[in-house]
């Protein structure tokens, strides 16, 4: 993505200014170009924008892992600058980033490293003519939320109006519309569809089929029933010949008794094990733990008995026990290169035993996995799965000869084709899902006007002769995952409380 791009191009500005000035001695110039970069460049821009992605996209998503590969060449080299000014707080950094580095040290791992590919000045100059709009939106959306028009940005819809027909074409590129996250939820929508009306009319067809098997059997049939004859003397059984008819159709009719939930429910029993193991295993695994810690408690407490009972042995274990405290002490206290690893090992003990976190943040779900960083930040777009609707409902078996079985047709919706999110942009840049108007402004949606006289009757408007911005309130519902406003929440039959890309999101789509 472009916004990525340009914070690689914008990093290559500011660390070649950090070497000048260490290089001439300006102390003071290096520490003003790290804090200015940190809290304008990082913390009040990108990484402003880039939250929205790294919480709702898949782990596995293009977008998700650009941005993750941005900000770890970024901390490296943060840490790499400061560390001959600032070498505690930089070797800190070196040692909690949550992936293995190439060097055990930031003291080993050399000067700042840039590619020179990243060096762009024509996309810096559009990215800073982008920053100045969002400069202009942020004071509009600043004056609403004090006046509390809105509760946050998310809450607004930003108008544009901009005469340059240039600046014009360039910013309704990077103004999408969400028909394409729209096309999916329909698609989901009717295959759940297609699977719910296969399901009924598979029941439908079981129900008449038994229906019809009763039937089969009660109407219309002579039963022939042979009696014995109790009676004394040689008389010959009696033969009587009984005509079944249908019976009387009446409202309330016995229970039956459903083998076919008995057996489905038993077919389940595994899964319910596991679902129950699964949401309980933290506890289950403690008490386990516990229960094998009194155990050894027992059996250590009978060996201690019995070795008190053995002259000399126990002043010889007290002396052993008092010889290891003063070697683990010396080794992993007083003497130890790096106290942090074994702090780093009980902190892991804690969370696995306990369900603690950690300060190192590696935990399996929600720890940045990076295995290889992409010198130009651009990681390759993964395979959009195939989507096979599995068989709604077991075939019916039917042991009647005279009544035909009924099958259930296994529907196959034709898998998306894999595809691949363009690198370079031009007139197609929000097609990445990155270089967007909304994500830029954080707001849930942006119009271009084409006239400035519908800002003049809005309460929260700015003009200049270059651009023309308003405020007003987002149209749709809020979702429930990204607190974006969407027209299009509960519209999708699986999940209706979220939003057209929230729904991608969860499905590892988006």
């Amino acid at each position: 993505p472009e916004l990525d791009r340009y914070m690689l191009h914008r990093m290559g500005e500011v660390f070649a200014e950090v070497k000048d000035a260490f290089d001439k001695f300006q102390f003071s110039r290096f520490f003003q170009t790290v804090q200015n970069f940190c809290t304008v460049d990082l913390s009040s821009f990108y990484l402003d924008i880039a939250k929205d992605r790294l919480y709702i996209s898949a782990t596995d998503a293009h977008r998700r892992r650009s941005c993750q590969t941005v900000i770890a060449i970024a901390v490296e080299n943060l840490a790499k600058a400061i560390a001959p000014v600032l070498c505690h707080m930089a070797e800190d950094i070196w040692q909690y980033i949550p992936y293995p580095t190439s060097h055990k040290s930031v003291f080993e791992s050399g000067w700042v490293k840039l590619d020179a590919k990243w060096h762009n000045p024509e996309l810096g100059t559009r990215w800073q003519y982008l920053r100045q709009v969002r400069g202009e939106v942020n004071k509009v959306l600043e004056q609403a939320r004090m006046e509390k028009a809105i509760g946050s940005s998310l809450a607004a819809k930003v108008l544009l109006y901009v005469p340059d027909v240039e600046k014009r074409r360039q910013l309704q590129a990077l103004n999408p519309s969400s028909e394409e996250l729209m096309a999916y939820v329909r698609s989901q929508n009717s295959i759940i569809e297609l699977a719910a009306a296969e399901k009924a009319k598979a029941i439908q067809d079981q129900q008449e089929e038994k229906a019809a098997n009763v039937a089969k059997v009660l109407t219309g049939t002579t039963i022939h029933v042979e009696v014995e004859t109790i009676a004394k003397g040689d008389r010959p059984a009696e033969v009587i010949e009984y005509s079944a008819v249908e019976p009387p159709v009446t409202d309330e009719q016995p229970a039956a008794f459903d083998f076919d939930k008995v057996a489905q429910f038993v077919a389940n029993l595994p899964t319910y094990a596991g679902n129950f193991f699964t949401e309980y295993q933290k506890p289950l695994v403690t008490l386990g733990l516990l229960t094998s810690v009194l155990v050894t408690a027992r059996i250590g407490a009978g060996m201690l008995d019995t070795m008190n009972q053995i002259p000399l042995l126990g002043g010889i274990v007290e002396i052993v026990g008092i010889l290891f405290t003063m070697w683990f002490a010396f080794r992993y206290l007083l003497f130890a290169d790096n106290r942090q690893e074994l702090a780093a090992k009980i902190s892991l003990l804690a969370a696995d035993v306990v369900g603690k976190t950690t300060a190192i943040g590696v935990g399996e779900k929600d720890a940045i996995a990076l295995e290889k960083l992409v010198e130009s930040g651009i990681v390759e777009t993964p395979e959009i799965p195939k989507i096979v609707l599995e068989k709604p409902v077991e075939p019916v078996n039917v042991t009647i000869p005279a009544i035909p079985k009924t099958e259930v047709i296994e529907v196959v919706p034709e898998s998306k084709p894999a595809t691949t999110i363009p690198v370079m942009l031009d007139a197609k840049m929000g097609e990445n899902c990155v270089d967007e108007l909304r994500y830029l402004f954080l707001t849930s949606e942006v119009e271009l006007i084409e006239s400035n006289l519908v800002l003049q009757e809005l309460p929260y408007s700015f003009q200049s002769p270059e651009l023309g911005i308003g405020v007003v309130k987002a149209n749709g519902q809020k979702c429930d995952r990204c607190w974006n406003y969407s027209t299009h929440v509960g519209e999708s039959i699986e999940h209706p409380l979220i939003c057209e890309r929230c729904v991608s999101a969860v499905d590892g789509q988006f």
